[in-house]
């Protein structure tokens, strides 16, 4: 299985999507929090810019995402899958944010 390249523009960070992964579930995977909507390609929530590389669309509604959209790089992250590795243009509305990793501590038992 092929691994593709996500850079995320401006802040630079660099993750892992898999092949057929959704550009969004890999967001996800690597412990990003974004927004996003039905998942399904019927809202437009999760609406991203693409500045290189090339992604399969997948099936998503034209009403959210057109065909002017689509030429111009906008893509649904929760439909889209790369087909090379990609730079995305991170956007205000995106509301993306790096999650902390979660951390175990122990407890010792009060007695």
């Amino acid at each position: 299985m092929r691994n593709f390249s996500i850079t995320l523009r401006p802040h630079g960070d660099e993750l892992s999507c898999q092949e057929r992964e959704t550009v969004l579930a890999a967001l996800l995977r690597n412990g990003y929090r974004v927004f996003y909507g039905c998942t399904g390609g019927g809202c437009g929530v999760c609406k991203m810019l693409l500045a290189s590389g090339l992604v399969e669309h997948g099936r998503c509604s034209k009403a959210v995402l057109t065909d002017d959209e689509r030429s111009r790089g906008y893509f649904l992250s929760c439909k889209a899958t790369p087909v090379a590795d990609l730079e995305i243009e991170i956007r205000e509305i995106n509301r993306l944010e790096k999650l902390e990793p979660v951390r175990k501590i122990s407890c010792d038992s009060l007695e």
